[in-house]
């Protein structure tokens, strides 16, 4: 074979005609790795993405442990939240209502009222309270002279206050009369609404179970022996009491209004007083006593500022 050795123009005429001229080329990156490439990148943004909620989410639940707020309800910055509330147990079955709003009808209030325990004896250390219940129109005019029976005394007490529906009382947070007043409706005297509002007041002490002894006085009625002297008193008896007999004059059996007779200014004095303790002889356990009442009316506002002056003395507070 004879060999042929071929000028850089040859070379040239040589070049296929249908190819373009030499142009700068990049690497190719080839289509195998392209998908690999691909692949671990989509799979990047789905881990990515899932992380992301994950953390979210997780730190969502554990905000409350793991940032606390610079004001708020903790107080200043840095403050340790507020103990968790105790267990409830058995107080919570057997403390008095917190207050004695409500918006209970007379029926459900009485039905609530009818709980009773049916075990005897009591599985708690329990002090037992007077429940003093008021039947008034509207005023307490003696109050100040109730405020210092009962002072020192707390826990050993309730009160409770019966008024007509649109009588809205002033008293200040210190005193035991402040928001003790009972849902109410009208009661007209000598009318059976008066025991419809007696019924109520001893329905809402019913509802904490510390009452023991339940008192019903009116707005003219005073104290005439300490706290600790009736408390005693109460406590020791084995009756119970209700001031009720036959009188056959003008202003019992025959009388179509109430009893005028008020002691007002002039009428407190210390032999007065005195003679309201013990002025007469009763039974008392089977046995006879001068201590025959607890209390007494009727007692008109005039009569505040002597009863006041004589109660240290006389009746034993203030």
């Amino acid at each position: 074979m004879q060999s042929r050795v071929a000028s850089m123009d040859d070379v040239k005429d040589a070049r296929p005609a249908a190819l373009p001229p030499l142009q700068p080329q990049g690497r190719v990156f080839p289509t195998g790795m392209l998908k690999v490439f691909l692949g671990f990148l989509l799979l990047g943004v789905c881990l990515s993405a899932a992380g992301m909620y994950m953390a979210r989410h997780t730190l969502a639940a554990a905000a409350p442990a793991l940032f606390r707020p610079c004001l708020g309800a903790w107080g200043a910055a840095g403050a340790p939240p507020p103990p968790p509330p105790p267990p409830e147990g058995l107080e919570r079955w057997t403390r008095g209502p917190d207050r004695v709003e409500h918006a209970m009808a007379d029926g459900e209030l009485l039905w609530r009222a009818s709980f009773v325990p049916r075990v005897p004896g009591y599985p708690y250390r329990r002090v037992p309270k007077v429940a003093f219940m008021f039947l008034t129109r509207g005023p307490l005019p003696l109050a100040p002279l109730w405020e210092r029976f009962f002072r020192g005394h707390d826990g050993l007490y309730s009160v409770y206050v019966h008024a007509l529906p649109s009588y809205r009382a002033n008293f200040t947070t210190d005193s035991v009369f402040y928001r003790r007043q009972i849902p109410s409706k009208v009661a007209e005297w000598g009318e059976m609404t008066m025991c419809d509002a007696e019924r109520r007041l001893l329905a809402n002490a019913l509802l904490d179970i510390s009452n023991e002894w339940f008192v019903l006085v009116s707005e003219s009625c005073i104290p005439i022996f300490n706290f600790n002297t009736t408390y005693r008193y109460l406590q020791n008896s084995s009756q119970s009491f209700v001031m009720a007999f036959d009188d056959p004059g003008p202003y019992g059996r025959g009388r179509g209004g109430a009893h005028p007779a008020t002691f007002g200014r002039g009428d407190i004095t210390e032999e007065f007083l005195r003679r309201v303790q013990e002025g007469r002889t009763c039974l008392y356990n089977g046995q006879n006593s001068t201590m025959c009442f607890l209390f007494a009316r009727k007692f008109a506002p005039s009569a505040l500022e002597p009863l006041l002056e004589l109660a240290p003395t006389v009746l034993g507070f203030g």
